[in-house]
């Protein structure tokens, strides 16, 4: 991939649901990436690593445990990477993420599948620290809340309705009653004769 090139493919397990069947490639050492973020966070290329553990740092200043792996080598299907955070994340708990080439897979317990997989956009897979903080910063960013979103519209042309409603009515109202005064006193009303004109 050229430079500056962001994610193609990307998957995400759901924080709850039945788990798919996980594939492992033989050539990942699982007990080697095991050990590696068991104790720091971080499983990555030695390159790599500080700038990584400085996303697992801020990452916990706001209460959450994040490990990060880096696979140096991309993985024949993208699926591969979701299942090597599955299985990493049912042993350390908390959220992983891995980092390939050309893909990126996450497990985690805080976050629905919605916003790891929305996380994963116009990532920097080319600079792994880079990537690891963009996904981690929106992962954990305020997301909109479209249901309180929605009812507030919903109220907002309600409360125009009615308030519409309101100001029509007074103002036929005010039309009603200046015309009543504007009306000559004596004054037959419509629709009715004047007998007395009649009268000898």
């Amino acid at each position: 991939m050229s430079p500056g090139a962001t994610t193609q493919n990307v998957l995400a397990l759901p924080a709850m649901g039945v788990p798919s069947p996980s594939i492992i490639p033989e050539d990942v050492d699982m007990s080697a990436i095991l050990a590696d973020i068991q104790e720091d966070g971080v499983a990555a290329p030695a390159d790599q690593v500080d700038g990584l553990r400085q996303v697992v740092a801020h990452a916990k200043s706001e209460g959450y445990d994040v490990s990060f792996v880096v696979l140096p080598t991309a993985q024949p299907k993208f699926t591969y990477y979701r299942d090597i955070a599955t299985e990493l994340q049912s042993e350390v708990g908390g959220t992983v993420i891995v980092l390939g080439p050309n893909s990126v897979g996450s497990s985690s317990p805080y976050f629905s599948r919605v916003q790891q997989e929305e996380a994963t956009d116009n990532l920097t897979l080319t600079n792994p620290p880079l990537a690891a903080r963009q996904m981690w910063d929106q992962m954990s960013g305020p997301s909109l809340n479209w249901t309180a979103i929605s009812l507030v519209l919903i109220v907002v042309v309600v409360v125009g309705a009615v308030i519409a409603r309101l100001r029509s009515t007074r103002r036929a109202r005010i039309a009603d009653r200046d015309t009543a005064e504007s009306a000559p006193e004596g004054a037959a009303g419509p629709g009715t004769t004047d007998l007395a004109r009649d009268l000898p």
